[in-house]
């Protein structure tokens, strides 16, 4: 049978879950087609002061870079999950992975900040597809504890790209300069594109989807954003995030410019992480056969504050790197556990929107991620202070938007 015979066989038929090879193989479809965003966003971390060099720009300007790339994918999220919704989800894929190629040379070759700003912006946008429409074609397919254990298996490959990432980039800039790293990611998507087309089957039967038109679009985020479970548990994950996307746009400047580390020592210093990342979880897809998903995602989103307080409280210890890797490697873990845990919660309670529903959960997500990222550099990186106060005040925020907002534990609305 032919690997996109083995999700759905006809245009109107529900899709079927596969088992076996056939779910492997869609693991490590959606799992590239996720890391494709990831990379998008920190593969070229390493190289910040090479380009602030290059156009003689301050921190912060170069910051923007990373923020033009968020608010991009922000903007994509939005606007692609609702067209997958209508159009199915291969489309959307296919057609943003020539977009995200085309974004990427001009990155490569972009002759000033500021374009290059503007490239990221169309660069994120682009990305925004691997990132919605992966998690709405989960949600086609699995719910509940199946679709956590899925989530998880995905994080075992984008969130390796998450933290492996600037390692990535790091090496790369060894045999190559800035611009050369963008157009790799180019290739990358191209291949990207090609498997997308190659091996995903459509999940969204015509029967499922929605009408052409702008009223029904509003009508749709209006049902979902008046889920109030649902828009807490995107809260707690948008600001989960927003803690460590101000540390992923500060962390070039902290570790090469603050403790003095090499490209290549950074890079292998952030992707340490990757370890504790993948074991958050895999640990949530082997304890919520014991505790509820609700449970460990309180867990998950305390240690996240007691991550960088920790890192607060050990700055001006001496330990240098020591003083910096622990409460970081702990922040890991934590966010790879809380991560499947606000995906399955927050997606289980839609039904017939998931298309929307993943946009809300993605743009909030990197929303908060674009107000995060200049914030740290504003301050000024001199320290691991700044980054950490950064941190805790997004995690704060977390922790209240699940007491607050997404605690209570009612039934889907179904929306």
């Amino acid at each position: 049978m032919a690997a996109a015979d083995a999700v759905v066989t006809k245009r109107d038929r529900a899709p079927v879950s596969p088992a076996g090879r056939r779910y492997a193989l869609l693991v490590i479809t959606l799992g590239l087609l996720h890391t494709l965003g990831t990379l998008t966003v920190d593969i070229y971390l390493p190289a910040f002061p090479l380009i602030g060099d290059e156009f003689d720009a301050s921190q912060a300007v170069v910051q923007f870079t990373f923020t033009g790339a968020m608010v991009g994918m922000m903007f994509g999220q939005l606007t692609i999950g609702p067209w997958s919704d209508r159009v199915g989800r291969r489309l959307p894929l296919v057609l943003s992975s020539v977009a995200h190629v085309a974004a990427s040379v001009l990155c490569a070759t972009a002759p000033t900040i500021e374009i290059l700003i503007a490239a990221r912006f169309l660069q994120g946008a682009a990305s925004a597809a691997t990132v919605v429409v992966t998690i709405a074609i989960v949600r086609d397919l699995f719910i509940g504890t199946k679709m956590l254990r899925l989530l998880a298996n995905l994080a075992l490959i984008y969130g390796t790209a998450i933290v492996v990432g600037p390692f990535l980039g790091s090496q790369l800039l060894l045999v190559m300069d800035w611009r050369g790293v963008f157009f790799s990611l180019a290739g990358y998507a191209a291949v990207i594109g090609i498997l997308a087309a190659s091996t995903l089957a459509e999940t969204l039967p015509a029967s499922r989807r929605r009408q052409p038109g702008l009223a029904p679009i509003l009508a749709s985020y209006r049902a979902v954003a008046l889920d109030r479970q649902f828009m807490g548990l995107s809260l707690v994950g948008g600001f989960a995030w927003g803690g460590m996307y101000a540390y992923l746009s500060s962390s070039s400047f902290l570790f090469q410019q603050t403790l003095g580390l090499s490209q290549w020592q950074y890079g292998l210093a952030f992707a340490s992480h990757a370890v504790f990342m993948l074991a958050g979880s895999q640990l949530a897809s082997l304890a919520i056969t014991w505790w509820p998903a609700r449970r460990l995602l309180a867990f998950a989103t305390v240690s996240l504050l007691v991550a960088p307080v920790a890192l607060l409280l050990l700055h001006g210890t001496g330990w240098g790197l020591w003083a910096v890797l622990p409460p970081l490697w702990l922040f890991t873990l934590a966010l790879g556990i809380a991560k499947p845990c606000v995906q399955t919660l927050a997606m289980s309670r839609v039904t017939h929107h998931a298309g929307v529903a993943s946009s809300l959960l993605g743009g909030l997500n990197t929303g908060v991620g674009a107000l995060a990222t200049p914030l740290v550099g504003l301050i000024g990186i001199t320290s691991a202070v700044p980054v950490a106060a950064v941190m805790i005040g997004f995690e704060l925020l977390a922790v209240l938007a699940l007491v607050l907002v997404g605690r209570p534990a009612t039934p889907p609305r179904h929306a």
